[in-house]
């Protein structure tokens, strides 16, 4: 009987250290997330951006295992301490499973959280709460790139429970703002049917790489090409291109629209998000005359042959009436 009793002594001891070692009893548990909608056109900048989603938490366990841990003083004890015992249930509350968030973020961009703490009751099915990130772009956030903000949430562990971590990635791209300025002497006075090279600048204070081309308004008989088609223009940076104008010959003052249109130089992205402003201008040009003074110069002239060929006319007239 002695010897039994020693028996069920160690064997009880045994389980009990089996059953209360943090090795092999650590319970694990899961975070998820859920997010409500997908960010799919781009944000501009300084505009803010709420996206909701849903953190999730849940112990993996058994049916079996919850009833064990949740119902049990041995169960209890083993989860979540000594104080935890069946006969404290009344007096210690069960404990709450707290959840922090935080979020990795672009430094072109703010990210906020509406909360950074959440609380659940321990289950062996998921439990979930909801969140909002609040985002908003700077003005130098980079056109068309693809951003991420990256929202995290860690359970420090409790108990037996061992500690978790999970995190969700909430993608989206900066809108392309173009924002280019022209700059070119507005008024020229220049010859007919002679080519002018005028020189445009341009520079782009966009967020942004853009192609720029310039498409003039059809102006009737006049000639108006660029050295290029098309030119390509980085963030901050100035750019010159020559128009050349070839006028007819008569025009007293015409002035020229011209149309500078921005095209972001993404690719990756549906067409329409790549269109920035476009922006007018107009160049006035005024007739140098020149051509007006070689028309008065040839009429001057002619009225001169003419003249002197009636001199000789008359002359001859009156030498042929004489001999007769």
């Amino acid at each position: 009987m002695k010897k039994k009793f020693i028996l069920l002594t160690v064997i009880g001891i045994y389980l009990t250290f089996i059953l209360t070692s943090p090795i092999v009893l650590a319970i694990s548990s899961e975070i998820s997330f859920e997010v409500d909608t997908e960010i799919e056109e781009p944000i501009k900048p300084e505009e803010s951006k709420e996206i909701g989603f849903k953190v999730k938490y849940k112990l993996n366990i058994t049916e079996f295992a919850k009833r064990f841990y949740f119902n049990r003083r041995i169960g209890r004890m083993i989860m979540f301490g000594f104080f935890r015992l069946y006969f404290f249930k009344y007096l210690i509350p069960r404990p709450k499973a707290n959840l922090t968030l935080s979020v990795d973020k672009p430094d072109w961009c703010d990210a906020e959280l509406d909360i950074y703490e959440v609380e659940f009751d321990y289950n062996n099915i998921f439990e979930e709460a909801e969140a909002k990130l609040k985002l908003t772009l700077n003005e130098n956030a980079p056109a068309l790139q693809k951003g991420e903000v990256k929202i995290i949430a860690d359970y420090l562990g409790q108990g037996s429970i061992g500690a978790t971590s999970n995190s969700t990635t909430i993608s989206f791209r900066p809108a392309y703002i173009s924002n280019i300025f022209v700059e070119a002497e507005l008024v020229h006075t220049i010859p007919p049917l002679k080519e002018t090279l005028i020189p445009i600048n341009i520079t782009n204070n966009g967020n942004g790489e853009g192609s720029v081309s310039i498409q003039p308004l059809d102006q009737e008989k006049w000639n108006i090409t660029f050295e290029q088609e098309e030119i390509l223009i980085g963030v901050g940076e100035e750019k010159q291109i020559m128009m050349i104008v070839k006028p007819p010959k008569n025009f007293d003052n015409v002035t020229i629209n011209l149309t500078f249109v921005p095209l972001s130089t993404v690719e990756d992205v549906d067409y329409s998000y790549r269109q920035g402003n476009n922006v007018d201008f107009g160049i006035t040009f005024y007739n140098d005359g020149s051509l007006k003074d070689e028309d008065e110069l040839d009429l001057t002239t002619i009225l001169i042959i003419a003249f002197v060929v009636v001199i000789i006319l008359i002359i001859v007239a009156i030498i042929l009436k004489k001999k007769e």
